[in-house]
C-alpha cells in the first residue's frame, strides 16, 4: 500500500480525496444515526413517564373517591336504619346510594350487603343471586381491619370492601365496590397513547387489568421471569419497554407497556439500509474521486511523461493544454524551459565547435614558433656576426614577446608584464629613435600584483601609434595606483587625443570593437571575462593635450594566488 501511494502522485491524490470524502460521510452518518436513535428513545421514554404519571394519578383519584364514597355510605344513618330493619328495597337508601356513588358510577359498581354477605342493594342492573363468603377473601379482610380494603378478582378486575358497624361496634354489613375491564378501559382509555398498553398487577403479580386481555398470561409470565433474573423488562418477544410504578393506596403495580421503535428487526433493517446507502456512497465517491483525481493529475502525468522524453534526449517535446490555472502556467513554463534548454544546447554545441576549431588552430600555430625561434636566432647571430647590434636586440626582444604570447600562463605578475612592455619599447625605439620617451613609474609594492598577460602592451602600442607617432618630442607615462581596493594602471600620452567616436566606444558599457583599436577592445573583453563587468578599460581626453587610458583590475597578489592554490 505504501509503495502504491509513493509510486504515483495520482494515487496519493486519489487516496487523500477518497479519505476526505468518505470519512466525514461515514462517521457523520453513523453518528447521526446513533444520535437520532438516542433522541427518539429518550423522547419516547419521557412520553411514557408522563403517561404513567397520568395513569397513576387517575388510579389515585379513583381509590380516593372510592374511599370517600364507601366511608360516607358506611356512616349514613339511612344505611344503618336499613340494616336494623333487616329489609331490602328501601327507596330512600337507593336514592342515597345513587347520589353518593355518582362520581364513580361509570367506572365501578357499588353494593351494600348484610353481615352474612348477601347483597341487598346495588348500583348494578340486578342483585347477585348468591351471597359472598364472609369467612374468606375480601369480606374477611374488611371485617377484620378498619378502612377500605382492595383485592383483585381471580378472573381480573378490582374489588374493594368496607365494614359497616353500629354504634356499639357490632358488624351490620359491608359496602363493596367492584371494577371490571370496562371500568378500567373508561378510566385509563384517554390517558395513554394508542400504541401503548396498560397493565395493573396486584401484590402477587396477578392481573388486575390488561388492555390486551388475550396476551395477559404470556406477558405477565415473561415479566416475572425477567424480574426474577434481574434482566430489563422487555416482555415476551423483547419488542417493548415497560415502565412500572407501585400504587401506595392499593399496593398494586401499574405498568405502561410501550412498543420499542428501534427493535432488533427494525435496527437490522436500518443497518441493512445504511450498509446499502454506505456502499452506494462509497461507490459514488470512488467514481467521483477517480474522475476528479484523474482530471487534476492528468497535467502532472503529462508533465512527468514529457520530462522523461526530455531526459531521453527529445528536446522537441511540447505540452499542449488549454488550462489557465497553475497547471496550465506550469505547462507553459515547461515549454519555455525546453525551448531555452534546446537553444542553450545548440549554443553550447556551437561554442564547443568554435572552441575545438580554436584549439586546433592554436595547436597548428604552436608548430610554427619553433621555426620562428630558429629564424630569429639566426637573425640574432647574423647581427652579431655583421656587427649590427640593433638586429640582435630586435630578434632577442621579439622572441621573448613571442614566447610570452604563446605560453600557457594567462595571468602573470605586473613585474613580468612590465618586462614585456620594456622589450616592446626597445623594439619601437629602433623604429622611432629618440622621437618619444616612455616613463614607467610603478612602485615595488605593486609589482607582485597579478594581471592578464599582454594587457599593457596594447595600451602602450595604442599610445605610440595613435598618440606620439607624429610628434618630435612624444611622451608616454605608465604608472600604477590603488583606488577602493582595486589596482589602477594608467597609460597617458601627449598626442592629439582620442577621437570622440573612439572615446565613446571605449567608455560605452556595451562595447563594440572600434575600428583601428582592436587591441583595446580585446584587452577590455579579456578583463571583463576574467573579473566581471565592474572591471576593464576607460579612456579620457586630457584638458591640455593628449589622452589617457585606465585599466582597473582587482588587487590580487602573487602570494595570495599561490596561497589560494595551495588551500585548494
Amino acid at each position: 500500500m505504501r509503495k502504491w501511494l509513493r509510486g504515483s502522485f495520482r494515487n496519493r491524490m486519489f487516496a487523500a480525496m477518497l479519505l476526505t470524502a468518505l470519512a466525514p460521510l461515514l462517521l457523520g452518518g453513523a453518528l447521526m444515526l446513533r444520535l437520532q436513535v438516542q433522541r427518539t428513545e429518550s423522547g419516547l421514554a419521557r412520553q411514557a413517564e408522563l403517561q404513567l404519571e397520568d395513569l397513576e394519578s387517575a388510579l389515585d383519584e379513583l381509590c380516593a373517591a372510592c374511599g370517600r364514597i364507601t366511608e360516607d355510605l358506611a356512616g349514613s344513618t339511612v344505611v344503618h336504619s336499613a340494616f336494623h330493619r333487616g329489609g331490602g328495597g328501601s327507596r330512600t337508601l337507593y336514592q342515597v346510594l345513587y347520589r353518593t356513588t355518582e362520581p364513580l358510577r361509570d367506572y365501578m359498581r357499588f353494593d351494600i350487603a348484610d353481615s352474612s354477605g348477601l347483597c341487598c342493594y346495588t348500583t348494578g342492573a340486578a342483585l347477585p343471586a348468591q351471597a359472598m363468603d364472609t369467612h374468606w377473601g375480601l369480606l374477611l379482610a374488611a371485617g377484620g381491619e378498619p378502612g377500605l380494603i382492595f383485592r383483585s378478582e381471580p378472573d381480573g378486575g378490582l374489588s374493594a370492601a368496607r365494614a359497616v358497624r353500629g354504634h356499639g361496634g357490632e358488624l351490620l354489613g359491608y359496602i363493596t365496590a367492584s371494577m371490571d375491564q370496562t371500568g378500567f378501559l373508561r378510566l385509563f382509555g384517554e390517558r395513554y397513547n394508542a400504541t401503548c398498553e396498560v397493565l395493573l398487577l396486584d401484590r402477587q403479580w396477578r392481573t388486575v387489568y390488561y388492555s390486551r386481555p388475550a396476551q395477559a398470561a404470556e406477558t405477565v409470565s415473561a415479566l416475572r421471569t425477567q424480574l426474577l433474573s434481574g434482566a430489563p423488562l422487555t416482555g415476551a418477544d423483547g419488542e417493548y419497554r415497560f415502565y412500572a410504578a407501585r400504587h401506595e393506596a392499593t399496593g398494586f403495580t401499574l405498568i405502561l407497556q410501550q412498543p420499542r421503535t428501534f427493535t432488533g428487526r427494525v435496527m437490522d433493517a436500518i443497518y441493512v439500509v445504511s450498509a446499502f446507502v454506505g456502499t452506494l456512497c462509497v461507490l459514488l465517491s470512488l467514481l467521483c474521486t477517480w474522475l476528479l483525481s484523474r482530471y487534476l493529475s492528468q497535467p502532472v502525468h503529462q508533465l512527468d511523461q514529457a520530462m522523461g522524453e526530455v531526459e531521453r534526449g527529445r528536446l522537441d517535446v511540447r505540452l499542449e493544454t488549454g488550462r489557465e490555472d497553475e497547471l496550465g502556467r506550469l505547462a507553459g513554463s515547461f515549454n519555455r524551459m525546453t525551448e531555452e534548454y534546446r537553444a542553450n544546447l545548440e549554443r553550447n554545441l556551437r561554442r564547443q565547435r568554435e572552441l575545438n576549431e580554436t584549439k586546433l588552430r592554436m595547436m597548428q600555430a604552436q608548430l610554427n614558433p619553433h621555426f620562428l625561434y630558429n629564424t630569429l636566432d639566426t637573425v640574432k647571430w647574423l647581427g652579431v656576426a655583421h656587427h649590427v647590434p640593433q638586429v640582435a636586440d630586435l630578434a632577442t626582444n621579439l622572441a621573448a614577446i613571442l614566447r610570452a604570447a604563446i605560453s600557457g600562463n594567462e595571468i602573470v605578475t605586473l613585474d613580468r608584464e612590465l618586462d614585456l612592455v620594456e622589450r616592446y619599447l626597445s623594439i619601437q625605439s629602433i623604429r622611432f629613435g629618440d622621437r618619444f620617451t616612455c616613463e614607467i613609474d610603478v612602485q615595488e609594492r605593486y609589482r607582485s600584483c597579478l594581471v592578464p598577460k599582454l594587457a599593457l602592451q596594447p595600451l602602450v602600442e595604442n599610445a605610440i601609434l595613435h598618440g606620439v607617432a607624429d610628434l618630435e618630442e612624444g611622451y608616454i607615462k605608465l604608472w600604477a595606483e590603488e583606488a577602493d581596493g582595486d589596482l589602477i594602471l594608467t597609460v597617458s600620452d601627449n598626442g592629439p587625443g582620442i577621437p570622440r567616436e573612439i572615446l565613446d566606444a571605449v567608455n560605452c558599457p556595451d562595447k563594440q570593437a572600434p575600428g583601428g583599436h582592436l587591441g583595446l577592445f580585446n584587452v577590455d573583453s579579456i578583463i571583463r571575462l576574467h573579473y566581471g563587468p565592474g572591471y576593464g578599460l576607460s579612456a579620457a581626453v586630457l584638458s591640455g593635450e593628449g589622452s589617457q587610458v585606465r585599466l582597473r583590475l582587482p588587487m590580487g597578489r602573487k602570494e595570495d594566488f599561490y596561497a589560494e592554490g595551495s588551500g585548494r
